[in-house]
């Protein structure tokens, strides 16, 4: 049978979890920024001449992938940071 054996909280992992955790919502916070800049920029609409409709989408498709791959990553690096902080607070079983 297992028994749960306490111990006391690793502070280090705690604080490199919190950083780490802190560190991707910083990123994911500058990802909304870099958005709103991004598709509020006034490049993308022609202004007087004909509208060049593909290379208008090919623009925006690259920078909506773009903005969804750093979103994506900064996510991962903000959950990494707060499985780190769990990992930090687990009870040890002894067999």
């Amino acid at each position: 049978m297992a028994t749960l054996v306490a111990h006391e909280a690793d502070w280090l992992g705690r604080v490199i979890g919190l950083v780490v955790f802190l560190a991707g919502i910083g990123l994911l916070v500058a990802v909304f920024v870099m958005t709103n800049r991004e598709l509020s920029d006034a490049s993308l609409h022609a202004s007087g001449g004909p509208i060049d409709w593909s290379k208008m989408g090919a623009s925006l498709v690259m920078r909506l992938g773009r903005l969804f791959l750093l979103g994506f990553v900064a996510s991962w690096i903000a959950g990494r940071g707060a499985q780190m902080y769990a990992a930090s607070n687990r009870l040890l079983t002894r067999e």
